[in-house]
């Protein structure tokens, strides 16, 4: 459901990227998986409608090249940025329709 970037320096040239789904407690974790808790932030969402991943990349180029840039309150707040995916089964075309929904979350803070 969850792509999840992780760069707590922000801009190195690597990053954690995590696969992840919604945390249920009372559901053992299978062997193997990790359980990572991400900071509240204040989250700027970003819907996202069309084929992946062209659909994703072009918002997330917008993200970064227009409307960051372009704030005056906010700033990017930290080295996190989720995307979320709804479930391919919705869609004709899966996650190949130019219907299929996602969403880009940027954690922003107050300048």
């Amino acid at each position: 459901m969850f792509g999840i970037n992780i760069d707590p320096q922000m801009g190195n040239e690597k990053f954690e990227y995590l696969i992840a789904d919604i945390y249920h407690p009372s559901v053992d974790i299978p062997e193997g998986f990790v359980v990572k808790t991400i900071p509240a932030f204040t989250w700027a969402v970003f819907p996202c409608r069309g084929a992946m991943p062209d659909a994703l990349q072009d918002v997330n180029v917008k993200i970064f090249s227009e409307w960051l840039p372009a704030l005056k309150e906010y700033e990017f707040a930290a080295g996190y940025c989720v995307e979320m995916y709804d479930s391919p089964d919705k869609y004709p075309k899966g996650t190949a329709d130019e219907n299929y929904y996602t969403e880009i979350w940027i954690p922003v803070k107050k300048r």
